[in-house]
């Protein structure tokens, strides 16, 4: 099968031999690929692009035009085409992107500068806490779950859970004011 024409791989495909069309992707997939490298593309968008390629050769497979029964430059002809619109999409993709008004500004949070102090004192009390309260702590306060999904969660009640959150907000209240009379102000 090795001397057939790509004509006679196709008529195969055409009259049902679907694995036929692997061997024309064993064909000519590399070929078509090096082209798309060629011209231009990322190894990535070049390996999509062959995809779509072979996908539009299979559509169009009962009215390829063949060059001496070589369906290979209709393939290079198809991959330009495929090329040039993956282009123009990319185009109309960056200018559409550029009518856009640009994000606001938006603070950092890990770089506010009066919360520093709580969010440290809120880290030293949870790192002393069970991995069980610190997983409850940040499923509910952080990640948004109800006190019921991650008592699930971490395989406790949800009034085992709700106790845990409630000692160790106590913790944390405790430790605040303790850091505030040290200071001298108020948590």
């Amino acid at each position: 099968m090795e001397g057939q024409s790509d004509r006679h791989i196709l008529e195969r495909v055409v009259s049902g031999d679907a694995p036929a069309f692997g061997e024309l992707w064993d064909r000519h997939g590399d070929r078509i690929l090096t082209h798309l490298l060629r011209v231009g593309e990322s190894r990535a968008d070049a390996e999509d692009l062959t995809a779509v390629v072979f996908l539009e050769l299979w559509r169009h497979r009962d009215r390829v035009r063949f060059v001496d029964d070589a369906v290979l430059p209709w393939l290079i002809v198809t991959a330009q085409n495929v090329h040039r619109n993956a282009a123009r999409s990319r185009r109309r993709y960056r200018a559409m992107l550029a009518t856009l008004p640009p994000p606001a500004a938006v603070a950092d949070p890990a770089e506010a500068g009066g919360d520093d102090d709580r969010v440290e004192l809120v880290k030293r009390v949870l790192s002393a806490s069970r991995g069980t309260d610190q997983d409850l702590a940040i499923l509910t306060s952080v990640e948004g779950f109800t006190v019921a999904e991650a008592a699930q969660a971490v395989g406790l009640t949800e009034s085992a859970a709700r106790m845990r959150l409630s000692r160790l907000r106590t913790k944390i209240r405790s430790a605040a004011s303790a850091a505030a009379s040290l200071e001298g102000g108020t948590p």
